[in-house]
């Protein structure tokens, strides 16, 4: 807390539409309080200027943006960041404009967003998801059950923001004698469970069981080169090489048992997890290497790398979707905010690993109800006067919504391993906004600034006029 934080932003949203609800320009203007240093905030920043305007066509864009210095802890990275800081503003803007204008909330955005092949801004990656049908499935899935005594609204809301970092990457892949394998990478396990998702793409490619694969402990001493951990990559961009460098060893197979058969080395092939012959022979990878070296002798090295080239040569490397709906019923007296449903959409191409999906986006979700509802640094002067988990308020299980869905998309659109596309910060960039449209249709008033804590709504729900 006294070290790092995110940024605090200020962001103010103008757009002008046509009759039929059509953005025609959107004018974003945007101030990070970056603390007393620079540390990863001219990235955020960037990232805030790129995701403001949301996944939507906008003719006519002016985007202004600033990181100013304050005598406060300083801010860097934090999961999702820019995306999230600038949603709720762009988000609760379009709804409030659906009011404005007398048209569905989701119809409005419906009309306006980019489609599949479609890139958002001139000379960057066309966007490879289809946003239209992914919220339409996550407004249909909202239900509002009836609460006695509580007001209550539904929120929804999409965003679109630039992953994938630099898409430069290398994997070895070590197929031993007996059979195993030992996959080695730079990349790192921080418990978002990477390591298992490339260990399956190991052993989906050399027909091994995920127990006979092992992923070497991270060491930049002997770990071949990674560009990063982070930026929602690493499946995609570092699955990619994993894969190569699968195909590698299956290359290096096949040419041996070529060899050690006196054939041409077109006549043999890879099939079914075997080495295949054109005499109907089928050799087990370990019977190659075994026949190759001798017995319990010998191994096959495979590299692969991923570079700003093919799939990878436009920016953004990857699109990440975030696409979420909320139900939420407000206590009138106390203004006491309670999350009824939680609806997430994790288009990810491919889900190697559905349940580290559904975790992810869950994970990330409860982070962005934390910044949503409760979570909030105050300062007494120079002095931070709640620096504590007490006074600091996180989301507790308590918290979360009795009913809770995580939607999965496979549609094998992306350009990761089988279509994967990116997963882990998308749950994060919309929920802020969809819980701010929500608590705004309980109250019948739009607040202006998050967290919605009891005092706020309270507040907002007896001022004389609607807030601005």
């Amino acid at each position: 807390m006294c070290t790092s934080r995110a940024d605090g932003a200020t962001v103010e949203v103008a757009t002008g539409f046509d009759s039929q609800g059509r953005i025609l320009a959107r004018d974003v203007d945007i101030t990070l309080d970056t603390g007393a240093y620079t540390d990863n905030s001219v990235r955020v920043l960037r990232k805030a200027a790129q995701t403001c305007f949301g996944p939507y066509r906008v003719p006519a864009l002016r985007v202004r943006a600033r990181a100013v210095y304050t005598n406060t802890t300083p801010a860097s990275s934090y999961r999702g960041f820019g995306a999230f800081h600038t949603n709720p503003a762009s988000e609760g803007n379009l709804d409030q404009a659906a009011e404005a204008l007398g048209i569905d909330p989701l119809e409005i955005r419906l009309r306006n967003l980019v489609k599949m092949g479609e890139s958002v801004l001139p000379d960057t990656r066309p966007v490879d998801a289809d946003l239209a049908a992914d919220l339409s499935a996550v407004h249909e899935a909202l239900t509002v059950e009836p609460r006695e005594g509580k007001l209550q609204g539904v929120g929804f809301g999409c965003a679109l923001s630039p992953a994938g970092a630099d898409p430069t990457s290398v994997a070895i892949v070590r197929l031993l004698a007996d059979g195993s394998a030992v996959l080695m990478i730079g990349s790192a396990e921080m418990g978002q469970g990477s390591h298992t998702a490339l260990a399956q793409i190991v052993a989906e490619e050399l027909h091994l069981d995920l127990g006979d694969v092992r992923v070497s402990p991270t060491d930049t001493r002997l770990a071949p080169f990674q560009w990063t951990t982070g930026a929602s990559r690493t499946t995609s961009v570092v699955g990619r090489s994993v894969q190569r460098a699968c195909h590698d060893v299956r290359r290096q197979l096949v040419e041996m048992a070529a060899e050690l058969a006196s054939d041409p080395v077109d006549s043999w092939s890879w099939a079914d997890g075997k080495v295949a012959g054109p005499r109907g022979e089928q050799w087990h990878s370990w019977e190659v290497i075994a026949e190759w070296f001798g017995p319990g002798r010998g191994e096959v090295v495979g590299s692969g790398r991923t570079q700003k080239r093919g799939d990878f040569d436009q920016s953004p490397a990857l699109w990440e979707v975030g696409v979420a709906g909320v139900v939420v019923s407000v206590d009138p007296e106390t203004g006491r905010v309670e999350l009824d449903q939680l609806v997430t959409a994790a288009d990810v191409g491919k889900a190697i690993n559905p349940k580290a999906v559904r975790g992810q986006d869950l994970g990330a979700a409860t982070q962005a109800i934390g910044g949503a509802l409760f979570e909030q640094m105050i300062y007494d002067g120079a002095e931070m006067a709640n620096a504590n988990l007490i006074e600091y308020r996180v989301p507790r299980i308590t918290d979360m919504a009795d009913r809770i869905d995580t939607l999965i998309f496979e549609r094998g659109d992306g350009p990761g391993p089988y279509g994967a596309k990116p997963v882990g910060e998308g749950g994060m960039t919309a929920v802020g906004g969809a819980v701010l449209a929500a608590v705004a249709r309980a109250i019948g008033r739009w607040p202006d600034r998050l967290p919605l804590t009891p005092e706020r709504v309270w507040t907002s729900m007896r001022q004389t006029e609607p807030a601005e």
